[in-house]
C-alpha cells in the first residue's frame, strides 16, 4: 500500500499557448509521474491551470515502485512541459517560455450576464455592515443564520470580482451566468484561498494510474474534492461528504446541491439562480449604500441593541456613562485634548522639527484630539437617541 509521510505544500501553475488539447496535455504529464490536477474552460483552449504539491521545491512524482516521493524539479518540469506544447508554463515563481512571438491567444469567449450575484457566509457583526455598505458603495442584504453566522448578498457588475467585504474566514459563493464557484477565505492572502468552480473541468493525473491507491492519494493532495471538502468544513453543521459529492455536478443542480450540503436556507440558492429577488429572501435585512455619516449612525444603532456582538457588552457600559454619566465623557474628552494640544505644542517648539519623535508628537497629538472630538460627539449622539427612545416610549404608553 502507498503511504504518503512528507508535508506538502501546494503549488499553483498554467500553461500558455496558442492551442492546447486538454487529452494530449494530460497524457504528456502522465509520461512525467508528476502528481498534478489539471482545470481548464472550453472557451479557452490557450489556457489550462494546475495545481501540484511539492517539498523542498521538487514537485510530488510517482516513481518506478509506485511511490509518491518529491524528485521532480520546478524548472525541469516547467521546461519539459513548454518544449512539449510551444508554451509559456509557470510554476510557483518558476517559468519557461517556448511561446512563438508571433502566437494568437486571441480567444472567442462568450460574454457574461450583466451581474455577479455574491453570498458571503461570515461571523461579521451585524452592527458593521451599515458602514462595511457605505465604504464599498453597494447595497448589501443580511441574512441571519445559525449562531454569529450570516450570509452577506450582493451584486457586482458583469465579471468584476466580489470585494469580500465580511470578516475571515468566510465561505463565498458567486453566480455568473452558468458559472458558479465556492471560495474560502481565512485571511487576505490570495495564495491562501481556496476555490472551486463548477464552470471548470478538472481531471487529476498521477502517472497513468487509476482506481488503486496511487490514484486514492493524489486525489487528496491535489484534487477538487478536497477543495470541496476543506470549504464545506469551514461552515458549521455542513456535509462534507455531500459537498465533495457536488464536483461532478453542473448549473442549477450544483447550486442546489451545494447549498443543501452547507445547511443553509434553500432561499440562498433561489437568489443565487435568480429564482428570486434579494428583497425576498425570507428574513433579509437591506444595508444601502448611504453616506458615512448615515453608515454610522445605524451601526451604532445596531451595536448597542445587537446582543451577538463581541463589542457589545463593552458598548453597553459606555453608553450608560454617556447617556446617564454624559460629563465623565466630556471629562474624558478634555483631558485627552488637552494632552494632544500640548504634544502638538512641544512638536512646534522643539528646534529640530523634522526628528522622529518631534513629527511622531505632532501626529499623536492631532489624533488625540481628533479622537476627544469624536467621543463628544458620540456621547451627545447617545444622549440624544436615548432622549428620542424615552419620548417615543411615553408617546406609546402615555
Amino acid at each position: 500500500m502507498v503511504e504518503i509521510v512528507q508535508q506538502w505544500d501546494r503549488v499553483e501553475g498554467i500553461i500558455i499557448a496558442e492551442h492546447l488539447d486538454p487529452k494530449t496535455v494530460a497524457e504528456f504529464i502522465n509520461t512525467t509521474g508528476v502528481i498534478a490536477a489539471m482545470d481548464w474552460y472550453e472557451r479557452t483552449p490557450h489556457l489550462i491551470g494546475l495545481t501540484l504539491v511539492s517539498q523542498e521545491r521538487r514537485l510530488a512524482t510517482v516513481n518506478d515502485v509506485n511511490e509518491i516521493v518529491a524528485s521532480t524539479e520546478f524548472e525541469d518540469f516547467a521546461l519539459d512541459v513548454a518544449t512539449e506544447f510551444n508554451a509559456e508554463v509557470m510554476i510557483g515563481d518558476v517559468s519557461a517560455d517556448a511561446l512563438p512571438e508571433d502566437a494568437d491567444l486571441e480567444a472567442e469567449i462568450d460574454s457574461a450576464t450583466d451581474k455577479t450575484t455574491v453570498v458571503e457566509l461570515t461571523q461579521t457583526p451585524a452592527s458593521s455592515i451599515p458602514l462595511l455598505a457605505a465604504l464599498e458603495d453597494i447595497d448589501i442584504a443580511s441574512v441571519q443564520l445559525d449562531g454569529d453566522w450570516r450570509a452577506l448578498v450582493y451584486e457586482m457588475e458583469g465579471e468584476e470580482s466580489p470585494v469580500l467585504v465580511g470578516d475571515y474566514p468566510m465561505v463565498l459563493l458567486a453566480r455568473n451566468g452558468e458559472e458558479f464557484k465556492a471560495l474560502l477565505a481565512v485571511d487576505d492572502d490570495p495564495e491562501s484561498m481556496t476555490m472551486f468552480n463548477w464552470g471548470m473541468s478538472t481531471r487529476t493525473l498521477c502517472g497513468g494510474h487509476a482506481n488503486d491507491d496511487v490514484s486514492r492519494l493524489a486525489e487528496e493532495l491535489v484534487g477538487a474534492r478536497t477543495d470541496l471538502r476543506e470549504i464545506a468544513q469551514a461552515f458549521p453543521n455542513a456535509d462534507a461528504s455531500a459537498a465533495e459529492n457536488t464536483a461532478q455536478l453542473e448549473g442549477v443542480n450544483a447550486v442546489d446541491a451545494f447549498v443543501r450540503a452547507l445547511g443553509i436556507p434553500s432561499s440562498i440558492a433561489d437568489v443565487l439562480l435568480g429564482r428570486i429577488a434579494i428583497e425576498d429572501v425570507p428574513g433579509v435585512e437591506f444595508n444601502d449604500a448611504r453616506g458615512i455619516a448615515n453608515a454610522i449612525g445605524r451601526s451604532v444603532d445596531k451595536m448597542l441593541t445587537e446582543p451577538e456582538s463581541t463589542g457589545s457588552k463593552l458598548w453597553e457600559t459606555y453608553h450608560k456613562v454617556a447617556v446617564e454619566r454624559p460629563w465623565i465623557v466630556r471629562l474624558a474628552a478634555s483631558v485627552e485634548a488637552s494632552v494632544g494640544a500640548t504634544l502638538i505644542v512641544n512638536a512646534f517648539r522643539r528646534r529640530n522639527r523634522r526628528s522622529v519623535w518631534t513629527v511622531a508628537g505632532g501626529i499623536f497629538g492631532t489624533m488625540m484630539i481628533v479622537d476627544s472630538i469624536a467621543e463628544v460627539s458620540l456621547a451627545k449622539y447617545l444622549g440624544l437617541r436615548a432622549e428620542r427612545h424615552a419620548q417615543r416610549y411615553s408617546d406609546v404608553h402615555g
